[in-house]
């Protein structure tokens, strides 16, 4: 199933290098949401198939942004080399966050933009090449031409707000040159209750 909506809107605005000063956070701290290190907790709605239902709690930590050279750079890899030469390319960079499940270690991401939103507040994409296990990579079934993970967060000036997370993806250009975002066998999971932490 492919999401042409919030995801691929979020990577099209962070990849053509959009990122401008931030809002300020209402928390108390008076600091603009853009100042790192900031955290950010979440609940996870599965929408369809297995996770239909189901929920969890999730942590999203951000350490720094991309910068915009490494985007020009990474769109470079990405139309040249396409997903596998990305993948490579982000594997070579430092993580600039991580993404958890509540009690779960997680995993870190690579990429991180933010953007103006309404009323003051940001757009934050983050992407990451997923890890896969020995068994998913031993098998080589479909997933694995699904390399990236994708979270969107639509925060206020308080650091509330809303999101997804599209665990398992695939991004590419098309023949016509436009970046396609397709997700594997279901919708992305629905973040609810985002709020700023720290």
């Amino acid at each position: 199933m492919r999401s042409k909506n919030l995801l691929i809107t979020a990577v099209l605005l962070v990849l053509s290098g959009w990122m401008l000063p931030g809002a300020f956070a209402q928390n108390g701290d008076n600091k603009p949401l853009t100042d790192l290190p900031r955290q950010f907790s979440a609940t996870a709605f599965g929408q369809a198939g297995a996770a239909a239902g189901k929920s969890f709690g999730v942590n999203l930590y951000v350490t720094g942004w991309t910068t915009d050279q490494q985007v020009q750079d990474y769109i470079s890899v990405l139309r040249e080399k396409g997903p596998d030469g990305l993948v490579k390319a982000m594997e070579k960079t430092s993580d600039v966050g991580r993404i958890s499940p509540t009690g779960f270690v997680g995993n870190g991401f690579r990429f991180a933009r933010y953007r103006p939103g309404k009323d003051g507040g940001l757009r934050i994409t983050m992407v990451t090449n997923r890890p896969m296990s020995f068994g998913e990579l031993y098998r080589g079934g479909r997933s694995t031409d699904y390399q990236f993970g994708i979270a969107v967060l639509d925060v206020d000036k308080s650091g509330k707000g809303t999101g997804q997370l599209a665990p398992v993806c695939k991004i590419k250009f098309n023949k016509n040159g436009e970046l396609e975002i397709e997700n594997y066998g279901q919708k992305p999971l629905r973040l609810a209750n985002v709020y700023l932490q720290k």
